[in-house]
């Protein structure tokens, strides 16, 4: 039964009181009350005049001859002559019982005794064989003995917990955990305001209706609001601190597994007897301690976990990797406990520590695959696998921070001139010591590697990969392998973007351009490898920014960037930042391309940045120039930056930002000279047939500021005389150009096609330069009217951009004809109102100077329809093209 009041205790101690002596067991599981019936009892038998004699039994003092009875004796006030010898014979037992049983039956004549021994299970087998004469004799007496036990764990001494299975049914009270009905019961009447009424389901679920994890959880709730390590937790060590060891050692080994494991696991990795820790699971299941083999709260497993000792702890984490191991678990989880377990090699630890870093690093845990390589390499066999576990280190940690990373690279360029380094894991160094512009070391690492005849295969896409970043290294005219064909299917991304970015670099090539690029990116995932595939995503983004595919290349980015947030690779998302940067320069929009520079750098500083810093400054600093804030664009463009940084691709975009801003301020000297050495740079390296940079352009710009109109138009002429240029950006910013250096009557038709690439391309920024230069252009052939009209709308555009300078300029200064503040009006009322609404939408956004992809994208719908719009606006109003429109359209 299941019955905790007093009524079974004072039935017996009316007994007693009568002469009639009688045995009393309280069972039940750990911490479930049975001392505290003991004790309760033991006050009213004192209250009624019986001596009390107290005797505990615990798991330490088993092995303590006759260490209850002697209790019992001095509890008694009587001698006692131990037997000889100090293992005495079961004879001598015997007969030490019975000189027990005649005392305390004397004492009782005089008055009831009440003898209490709590935990019997734990009694010393010597004395466990006298409680048992004693048992048997105290009916036939006036002695009432009480004790408890828990009949789940095993007893010292089995012919004990037989007699007391003997007993009668009315000898026993059974404890067990409380009801969820009697948790809720006591939580109702907990007084108001206490935490603990208003979250009886979680109570009852953590304490599992024990008693003392539900005092402990209320005092915790009442204080916290929330289980603690210094209550719950410690209530639920002491469940097990005053029980057999192996209670303790099971839920250690439990913490430390932290799953679902069977009693043949734990065993395993406590040390201990099968067969016990499942009676010990048991044990505690009956307790409400654990649920389901497992813990109840978190709080409890991270009670055991912090209370353990750092060796035991150490050990139990080198079984469990064992255990794992043997059982053929995922590396990753057996390499988290011997990371645990600290340093011991073994024979199988190694190849584990490997394949786990390899899965973290995919699995977008970068930090963990670090410290996995950094564990594998204190235990490397040899300085080969050294120098690769080194180089796989190096190049994990590149992805977190490549500042970080550079400790790696002089161990690493040793074991290369030692020949320690494969060919893929030499060909990362390289590109790591380009990046942090150890140039030299980079050479003498390249120059081994050429002469290696086993790395003819990789390095093709060496070089093709230098040609489009580092060209001063790449060997120019070296053909590919005659079985290269053969292997271009199975190629990397890396290699394969390389190939296209060359082409666009190299020889100027746009057509299919897109697919090819697109057909790597839809391939690509981010941390594929160890050796690094997301760069083959970079250079297949550049490769569209390049050709002007800048929607698509903005789609694509933003799918990077995501990926690389997921996978938490602040280098990665910082390059995806920058390039997105790049497109918002190309497109106009200067705001976002500011932000998303100064993103790029925070996310990784300028000096994880090393060589390749140009990139992000080249957009911060032609953003912050043509929104006219000189001041910031002045702290990057004269900072000082390596020297490295100016000899590969990246420092291009930074020298032709730097020229574009000193010819905002005036220095059109220095921004010549700027802009003509990015041209020396791209003939030295053999990009002339790229648009990575419009140098040409930029240095007609700075010619035409000094007054050199010819030096300008050959410059332009030049630019529009290469190939593949028609259609393209370079081709509408010379045409503007050319227009400036021809004659008056035809630089509209001039201005006008470029105008209509612009469009087309969404470069908002050189879309107003070209209409303000159309409206100067009409206003110097007598068409005033479209010049104002032009005027107005190039305003709008330029103030879309953030263009302050270019919005200035375009206002009214003095009797300014063409300035937007004083163009007329000119108005249309009978034809405009022929407009549908939806007519009358697109038409003003056009007259404001938007692209057809822009209002599309504006007013949810397809380019299609806005160019069927258009068409029936122009047949209403009769006009041909967009500059014809009215201003109060626009208005």
């Amino acid at each position: 039964m299941n019955d905790s009041s007093p009524a079974v205790p004072e039935r017996l101690l009316d007994n007693g009181v009568a002469g009639v002596g009688g045995v009393l067991l309280v069972e039940g599981p750990l911490a479930c009350g049975k001392t505290t019936v003991l004790r309760d009892t033991a006050e009213r038998a004192a209250d009624r005049g019986f001596s009390v004699l107290l005797a505990n039994c615990a798991h330490a003092e088993r092995e303590l001859p006759f260490g209850v009875v002697a209790q019992l004796f001095r509890a008694a006030g009587l001698p006692m002559e131990l037997p000889q010898p100090a293992e005495p014979d079961e004879a001598a037992i015997v007969r030490l019982g019975h000189q027990l049983c005649m005392e305390l039956i004397g004492l009782a004549e005089g008055e009831p005794l009440l003898i209490v021994i709590d935990d019997l299970r734990h009694a010393d087998v010597a004395s466990a064989m006298c409680l048992g004469q004693l048992l048997r004799r105290a009916t036939q007496s006036s002695i009432v003995v009480l004790v408890s036990d828990d009949s789940h764990l095993r007893s010292t001494y089995p012919p004990l917990r037989a007699e007391l299975a003997r007993l009668p049914e009315s000898a026993r009270i059974e404890l067990a955990p409380l009801a969820p009905e009697a948790v809720t019961r006591i939580l109702a009447k907990l007084p108001d305001g206490d935490p603990g009424d208003r979250c009886p389901t979680d109570l009852v679920k953590a304490s599992g209706g024990n008693p003392l994890l539900l005092h402990a959880l209320i005092e915790d709730y009442s204080s916290a609001g929330e289980a603690q390590e210094h209550g719950y937790g410690q209530a639920f060590l002491s469940c097990l601190y005053r029980n057999e060891s192996v209670l303790l050692d099971t839920v250690r080994a439990l913490a430390v597994l932290d799953a679902d494991a069977s009693p043949a696991e734990l065993a395993s990795v406590a040390g201990a007897d099968p067969a016990l820790v499942v009676q010990a699971l048991h044990a505690m299941t009956e307790a409400g301690l654990l649920h389901g083999g497992a813990f109840r709260h978190d709080v409890a497993r991270l009670s055991v976990l912090n209370e353990l000792p750092a060796d035991v702890r150490a050990d139990l984490h080198r079984r469990a990797a064992k255990l794992l191991h043997d059982l053929g678990m995922p590396a990753v989880t057996v390499a988290r406990h011997l990371m645990s377990a600290g340093h011991r090699e073994t024979s199988w630890s190694q190849d584990v520590l490997l394949e786990a870093a390899e899965l973290a690093a995919l699995a977008a845990n970068a930090s963990f695959a670090v410290e996995l390589l950094e564990r594998a390499l204190e235990s490397c066999p040899d300085a080969q696998a050294r120098a690769s576990v080194e180089a796989k280190l190096a190049e994990i940690e590149w992805r977190i921070n490549p500042s970080t990373a550079a400790r790696h690279l002089g161990p690493l360029v040793d074991a290369a001139d030692s020949g320690h380094l494969a060919a893929p894991e030499t060909i990362a160094l390289v590109r790591q010591l380009l990046w942090r512009g150890r140039t030299s070391e980079a050479e003498q690492v390249l120059t081994g590697l050429r002469d290696d005849p086993q790395a003819a295969d990789e390095l093709h896409s060496v070089d093709r990969w230098l040609t489009c970043t580092y060209p001063l290294l790449a060997r120019r005219g070296v053909r590919p392998p005659a079985d290269r064909g053969l292997k271009t299917a199975r190629e990397g991304s890396v290699p394969r973007a390389s190939a296209v970015l060359a082409d666009v670099l190299v020889r100027g090539q746009s057509q299919e351009i897109k697919p090819r690029a697109e057909e790597v990116l839809r391939e690509l995932h981010l941390g594929h490898s160890v050796a690094g595939q997301e760069e083959g995503g970079l250079l297949a983004v550049l490769a569209l920014i390049y050709t002007d595919q800048l929607e698509t290349a903005n789609t694509w980015c933003d799918v990077l960037l995501q990926e690389a947030g997921s996978r938490r690779m602040p280098m990665w998302r910082s390059l995806f930042s920058a390039c997105k940067a790049e497109i918002a320069v190309r497109q106009g929009d200067l705001t976002a391309a500011a932000d998303l520079a100064n993103r790029a750098l925070a996310d990784a500083s300028p000096g994880s940045w090393a060589s390749a810093v140009g990139f992000p400054l080249g957009s911060l600093i032609l953003a912050y120039t043509r929104m006219g804030q000189f001041e910031k664009a002045a702290r990057y463009a004269t900072q000082s930056i390596p020297a490295s940084a100016l000899r590969n691709r990246y420092g291009l975009h930074y020298l032709h930002a730097r020229g574009h801003y000193f010819l905002a301020i005036g220095r059109s000297q220095a921004a010549l000279a700027d802009f003509l050495m990015c041209g020396e740079l791209m003939d030295d390296w053999g990009l002339s047939g790229s648009s990575l940079v419009l140098w040409r352009t930029s240095a007609a710009e700075a010619w035409l500021a000094l007054g050199n109109r010819d030096q300008a138009k050959r410059l332009v002429l030049d630019q529009l005389a290469r190939p593949g240029a028609d259609g393209d950006r370079a081709r509408a910013l010379s045409l503007r150009l050319l227009a400036e250096t021809s004659s008056a009557k035809r630089r509209p038709q001039l201005l006008t096609e470029a105008i209509d690439i612009l469009e087309e391309r969404g470069d908002k920024y050189e879309l107003a330069r070209s209409l303000r230069d159309l409206s100067r252009a009409r206003h110097a052939i007598g068409e005033q009217k479209q010049a104002r009209r032009i005027v107005r709308r190039a305003w709008y555009v330029a103030n879309s951009c953030d263009a302050e300078p270019l919005c200035e300029e375009l206002l009214p200064k003095g009797g300014d004809e063409l300035s937007p503040a004083t163009v007329a009006v000119a108005t249309r009322p009978s034809r405009i109102k022929q407009l549908t609404d939806s007519e009358r939408r697109v038409a003003s956004l056009a007259a404001m100077g938007y692209t057809n992809r822009e209002i599309a994208s504006r007013l949810y719908v397809t380019a299609s329809t806005v160019e069927q719009h258009l068409t029936r606006v122009f047949r209403k109003l009769d006009v041909k093209r967009r500059e014809e429109l009215p201003d109060e359209l626009g208005a």
